[in-house]
C-alpha cells in the first residue's frame, strides 16, 4: 500500500475498512497538517475535539491543542484507538488501576509519530509538550459516545459524555 498523503484519500478509504485493516491503513498516514487546517478549531482553555468523519464502524476526530493542554485520565469505552501526530510533539502518559491509579509507561510523539490505545492496555492522558499547538488525527474503531476518567478529588472514575466542538457538515 502507498503512503495516505491527504485526508480525502483517508476519507475515501476508511469506509472500506474493516477490523484489521484500520491497522494496516493507519500505519501508511502522512497528512501534513495543511490538510487537515479546515477542521482545525483552537480554544485557549481545553483543546477541542473536532469530528472530521462518523460512521458506525468509526468515527475521525481531530484534536487541536494550545500549548500544555492535557486529557483527563481516561478509558476509550472498550474501543480501539490510534492517534497519528499531525503537528507538535504530544507527551503520553498510561496507567494501570487497581484499587488505585499507578503509572505504568510513557511515549513521546513528534510530528507522524503514531500511538495505539485500547482499555486493555489501561488508561492514559495526553499532553501537549510542544512550544506551541500540536494537532492530532484520532481514529475510533468504533465511536465513542462515553468514556470513564479519573476524578483526583474523589480519587476514582467516573463516567463522561463526550461531544464534540466542532462537526463535519457532511455527516
Amino acid at each position: 500500500m502507498q503512503n495516505i498523503n491527504s485526508l480525502s484519500d483517508l476519507l475515501s478509504i476508511l469506509p472500506k475498512c474493516k477490523n484489521k485493516d484500520f491497522k494496516r491503513i493507519v500505519s501508511y498516514l502522512q497528512i501534513s497538517e495543511s490538510d487537515l487546517a479546515e477542521f482545525a478549531t483552537w480554544d485557549s482553555t481545553s483543546y477541542t475535539r473536532n469530528c472530521i468523519d462518523r460512521t458506525d464502524d468509526y468515527e475521525l476526530l481531530l484534536l487541536c491543542w494550545e500549548e500544555g493542554q492535557v486529557t483527563d485520565i481516561h478509558c476509550h469505552g472498550g474501543e480501539e484507538c490510534w492517534v497519528y501526530l499531525a503537528k507538535g510533539k504530544l507527551h503520553e502518559k498510561r496507567f494501570n488501576y487497581n484499587d488505585e491509579l499507578s503509572f505504568k509507561n510513557e511515549l513521546i510523539m513528534e510530528k507522524e509519530g503514531l500511538s495505539y490505545m485500547n482499555d486493555k492496555l489501561g488508561y492514559h492522558s495526553l499532553h501537549n509538550i510542544a512550544k506551541g499547538r500540536s494537532m492530532s488525527l484520532h481514529l475510533y474503531v468504533g465511536p465513542i459516545d462515553e468514556c470513564t476518567i479519573y476524578d483526583e478529588d474523589e480519587e476514582d472514575f467516573v463516567v463522561k459524555s463526550l461531544s464534540y466542538d466542532t462537526e463535519n457538515s457532511t455527516l
